[in-house]
């Protein structure tokens, strides 16, 4: 009787800790935060996401973070959900070597769209991504609009 307590004792500890390990997963490091954001609404980070099991935040900014976080941990389905195919692509084909070193650092907005500009702490290199106003605009259950990120420029 002890050794099945102990057992699942075990078996419980074993899965909080797993379970806490899968909030750290989730949550991603503060890839891309805004320094003065204090905090983020995560979306899963599971690799078969539907668009529609992501809520989608309904600021700009927030909404590039999000997708700069999900291209640092190389979780393509949720870049997808985010980005336009070609925005998509584009990261695809720029690759994600120090994904996880883009730091947002700024933002102005003209003609509808919000630029996110970002700074690579490895690289130095400047990646500026275009999110429609229109798309962040058009909010229901989910939030905004998916694919808002329209546009990727990147420099140096």
């Amino acid at each position: 009787m002890k050794s099945t307590i102990r057992n699942r004792a075990a078996a419980l500890g074993i899965a909080t800790i797993a379970g806490f390990a899968g909030i750290g997963l989730v949550s991603g490091p503060a890839l891309a935060a805004d320094a003065g954001a204090a905090d983020s609404t995560a979306p899963a980070a599971a690799s078969d996401v539907d668009t529609q099991s992501i809520y989608y935040p309904i600021e700009a900014g927030k909404y590039a973070d999000e997708l700069v976080i999900a291209w640092g941990q190389d979780n393509t389905e949720q870049v997808k959900a985010f980005a336009s195919d070609e925005v998509a692509e584009k990261l695809a084909d720029h690759g994600d070597e120090n994904g996880s070193h883009w730091r947002n650092s700024g933002a102005e907005g003209t003609a509808g769209t919000t630029y996110i500009t970002y700074r690579n702490t490895e690289t130095g290199e400047k990646m500026t991504l275009g999110v429609s106003n229109q798309a962040i605009g058009d909010q229901d259950e989910w939030g905004a609009a998916p694919h808002a990120v329209h546009k990727v420029k990147f420099e140096g």
